[in-house]
């Protein structure tokens, strides 16, 4: 990795520029469930409560901008808290040169340290091939599939369900 970018644990200093990153994601309408980032306080209520729990959240740092975040949160329900839901993206202009991977791994790491998380979930659209190539070499199994789960203006998109087992 350049050594003009870094990884750091996430604070409510990024917040603005977190928002940012996930709305410019957003508005690819290709990547995330939503085509729409989140409000500020939105962002910020997620950071701390992140934080709070010294739950997994880490952001791609670039001239103290956030260019990239990875989070492992953990579910509400106790029956489920085992087990941790996956997000991730890369601002347009810094994907396809290992950042991702990078968040990626340190996040799945810290998650490790915490005692009751077992597994780690996500859901990517089918169409994102870089993405479900760099789930699958980081050892996340395909457990199932979700027809025509998405629909943007006239274009439906799969979701791909996948799983790390931590231990």
């Amino acid at each position: 990795m350049d050594t003009k970018f870094d990884i750091v644990y996430s604070n409510e200093k990024y917040a603005e520029s977190y928002n940012k990153a996930v709305d410019e994601v957003a508005r690819e309408r290709k990547y995330l469930s939503t085509v729409n980032g989140f409000s500020l306080d939105s962002s910020k209520w997620f950071i701390n409560h992140m934080v709070s729990n010294k739950y997994p959240q880490y952001f791609l740092i670039l001239n103290q901008n956030v260019i990239g975040w990875c989070d492992i949160n953990p579910k509400d329900i106790p029956e489920y808290k085992h087990v941790g839901i996956l997000g991730i993206g890369i601002l347009k202009d810094y994907r396809n040169k290992g950042y991702g991977k990078k968040l990626l791994l340190k996040s799945i790491n810290h998650a490790k340290e915490i005692n009751h998380l077992e597994k780690i979930e996500l859901t990517v659209f089918e169409s994102n091939n870089t993405a479900l190539e760099l789930y699958k070499s980081i050892g996340f199994k395909i457990e199932g599939k979700k027809e025509k789960a998405r629909k943007i203006d006239t274009v439906y998109d799969n979701e791909i369900i996948m799983g790390l087992f931590l231990a």
